[in-house]
């Protein structure tokens, strides 16, 4: 059997390493992972199928279906002009049989062709045969080439090349050097298993060759074993007691901690972020349960899954809606027998809760409200001032925020949330857990005695923090979570586009801003015009501070009215559009519904406007009017504005679409007044008979200049109608959907 007709191989690859911090370990697999399978494709080893994972202290891949050998290739060599490759009689000069000798080939099998600059393929015919050769030519003119054959190396030979080089090109977030000046990498690495088909890839990885060997736990079963592929290697560490892919051993934590939850007689409470750590920390799924005083489960439930969260990585127990005292880690290993393993964790979680009693008690010492005056030496930005500033700019913004949306019963509480809800920021609970702020301002002021929609305002006004996560509990803690990201995205954005977010740079959080704004408006029950909301936080900040408001934020005049422009509304609209396709609205729809001649930025009529398009697209007479819409968009490039003059249409084709087109405008004029999208969208459906005629039997460009202006103006006319539901011209339709 020839190599290349060889059965498919398995490649198993494994680096063992001292413990990788268990948030860079998914990163870093993922990228592993992706670098290999695109290199073995773009060198012509297309794998069957690729599969990774890792624990704590090893990452591993096995890639089945593997090539032998890469495939023999050809490949064309462009040499010198032809008039310098031959002489004048057609012979080959010395510098044509020297490009002959460079690239391998025969003097005889030299070729010539006209090339153009930027040329990157060309079909030939050899022997009958057309054939697609790819080039890269980078001048015109006719030249000689040559076409060279490449024999393909084994994929032995590609991946000892390859498998170093991809991991030793991992994007780790820190790295650092041991021994000899090894490295840079994640931690020190003590093995490489590199298998194909069962045979050692011949490779080095900081000075560690690879080979067969690897090992178990590094105290329970350290001593060094062989494997000959992946299945023997997933088994003999499964002896060892070694899990090596995360989600089983996800699955055997969670199965676990649920079992001994039963035991206790409460219920698990979920955490999947934790058990995905708990996962990555561990090679041995064993879990570890301990207990804590009584007394200390009267700590509030938030505090008490903070700390436990934060300091030691467990999960909690509840029963009845209570914590019970009682917490769950993982140990990684799969028991205690002597107890040290609990006793050192609980010996750490009791100190650790003493400690936020103390935090809470000294902060409940006094009410939350008398602390205010320490948010005056507490930084928001320091161009934009103090966080004491921010939260009056709150609170006057949310008092008018209520009064523009009617809300009038919403308002006090909302204005005096404003004011409470960054005042934890000074406690010691929150600055020992930066995760709780919102929180625990909401859990101060309860206890404070603050009514429900005020405690509920200050606890929630962080959320919506995601795209799932959920919105503040009333009224009220909806308008303060606006108002605050109103007025952060309003001070960066004004202070220029340095500090605005690029790529997937995003320091200070504002597109989390910007999608718990739009989702504020689209599910909050606050959809309103946005613009003037924007504008009166802007003009909150002290005259002068935000230098650049008006390259962020703008409103120009439009055919009906102020149109809120600029990077900002772009940057709001960009998150729009990712929450409507969410819905399953295609692209082109929410497209089309952004390219409406708007009025301010109503996000809520944006969001209804791709909805309708979506239930009424289907239709055959409104994918014509789209069609006509484009041909229309086209037309109308460059073209200048005029009024209809209704009496200068001859043409019966073009007064029935002047009849049809006022009938609409009419149709929409009501539509838009009930703000019912559908039923303007469906009101285009007549305009396709006229419009399908208009375009059979008038010629729009006429040569007469008044008759060619009066049936643009007429089309002009037609389109700023349609724009005030949607752009059209934005959908994209096949004709083959038409027909």
């Amino acid at each position: 059997m020839s190599e290349s007709a060889k059965a498919p191989l398995e490649l198993l690859l494994e680096v063992r390493a001292e413990e990788i911090p268990a948030r860079m370990l998914r990163p870093a697999i993922e990228e592993l992972q992706s670098s290999v399978l695109s290199e073995l494709v773009r060198r012509g080893l297309t794998p069957e199928s690729i599969d990774a994972g890792y624990t704590c202290r090893r990452l591993w891949l096995v890639v089945r279906g593997l090539p032998a050998k890469q495939p023999d290739r050809e490949a064309v060599e462009i040499g010198p002009p032809a008039s310098v490759a031959f002489d004048a009689e057609g012979r080959l000069t010395a510098a044509g049989e020297g490009f002959a000798k460079k690239v391998g080939v025969s003097p005889a099998s030299l070729r010539r062709r006209l090339f153009s600059k930027g040329e990157t393929h060309f079909t030939e015919v050899v022997s009958g045969e057309s054939i697609e050769r790819m080039v890269q030519v980078k001048a015109d003119g006719e030249r000689v080439y040559a076409v060279r054959s490449y024999a393909g190396s084994s994929a032995a030979s590609v991946l000892a090349e390859l498998l170093p080089k991809s991991l030793a090109q991992i994007s780790w977030a820190k790295t650092m050097r041991w021994g000899t000046n090894s490295g840079p990498w994640v931690r020190p690495v003590h093995g490489v298993v590199a298998l194909l088909g069962g045979e050692v890839v011949p490779c080095d990885l900081f000075g560690v060759a690879s080979g067969r060997e690897t090992r178990g736990h590094p105290t329970l079963s350290p001593e060094p074993f062989e494997v000959a592929g992946s299945a023997d290697y997933f088994d003999r560490l499964a002896e060892r007691g070694i899990v090596a892919k995360p989600e089983e051993r996800k699955a055997a934590l969670r199965r676990g901690m649920e079992e001994r939850a039963r035991a206790a007689g409460g219920n698990l409470v979920p955490d999947e972020a934790l058990l995905d750590k708990l996962a990555a920390i561990c090679e041995i799924p064993g879990v570890m349960e301990g207990a804590f005083a009584e007394e200390l489960a009267e700590l509030p439930r938030e505090v008490l899954t903070a700390s436990l969260r934060d300091h030691q990585s467990a999960l909690t127990v509840e029963r009845d809606g209570r914590l019970l005292p009682l917490f769950l880690t993982v140990m990684d290993r799969p028991d205690d027998p002597a107890g040290r393993v609990r006793a050192g964790n609980e010996w750490v979680v009791a100190a650790r809760l003493a400690d936020a009693r103390f935090f809470w008690e000294k902060d409940r010492s006094r009410p939350l409200g008398e602390r205010a005056g320490a948010l005056a030496s507490l930084t928001f930005q320091e161009r934009l001032g103090s966080y004491a500033e921010k939260s009056e700019r709150l609170a006057a913004l949310a008092a008018e925020v209520a009064g523009a949306l009617g809300l009038d019963a919403a308002r006090a509480a909302a204005e005096r949330a404003a004011r409470l809800a960054k005042i934890d920021l000074v406690t010691e609970m929150v600055r020992e857990f930066t995760t709780l702020q919102g929180v625990m301002g909401g859990l101060y002021a309860r206890a404070d005695g603050e009514p429900d929609e005020v405690w509920q305002a200050v606890y929630d006004h962080y959320q919506p923090a995601g795209a799932d996560d959920s919105l503040p509990r009333g009224t009220g803690g909806r308008i303060v979570a606006l108002v605050d990201r109103l007025d952060t995205l309003s001070g960066f954005f004004g202070l220029g586009p340095k500090l605005w977010p690029t790529g997937s740079k995003d320091p200070f959080g504002l597109r989390r801003a910007a999608l718990g704004v739009v989702r504020l408006a689209l599910e909050g029950g606050l959809d309103c015009d946005l613009a003037p909301l924007f504008a009166r936080a802007a003009a909150a900040y002290p005259e002068g501070t935000l230098t650049h408001w008006n390259e962020a934020f703008r409103l120009e005049p439009g055919p009906d009215g102020a149109r809120a422009a600029g990077p900002l509304v772009d940057f709001l609209l960009d998150r729009l559009d990712y929450l409507l396709g969410r819905e399953g609205l295609a692209h082109d729809e929410i497209a089309a519904a952004l390219g409406a001649g708007r009025v301010g930025l109503e996000v809520g009529a944006i969001a209804a406007r791709a909805r309708a398009l979506a239930r009424v697209r289907g239709d055959r007479d409104f994918l014509a009017v789209a069609l006509a819409a484009k041909r229309i968009s086209n037309i109308l490039e460059g073209a200048p504005e005029g009024s209809v003059d209704a009496g200068a249409l001859a043409q019966e084709a073009e007064r029935s679409l002047h009849a049809a087109a006022e009938s609409f405008r009419s149709e929409v004029d009501r539509a838009l007044a009930a703000s019912d999208f559908e039923r303007g969208l469906r009101a285009v459906l007549p305009l396709a008979g006229p419009l399908d005629r208009f375009f059979v039997e008038v010629l729009v460009m006429d040569p007469d200049p008044g008759v060619r202006r009066n049936r643009l103006a007429l089309l002009a006319t037609l389109r700023h109608a349609i724009s005030r539901l949607a752009d059209l011209s934005a959908l994209v339709v096949e004709k083959a959907d038409y027909r």
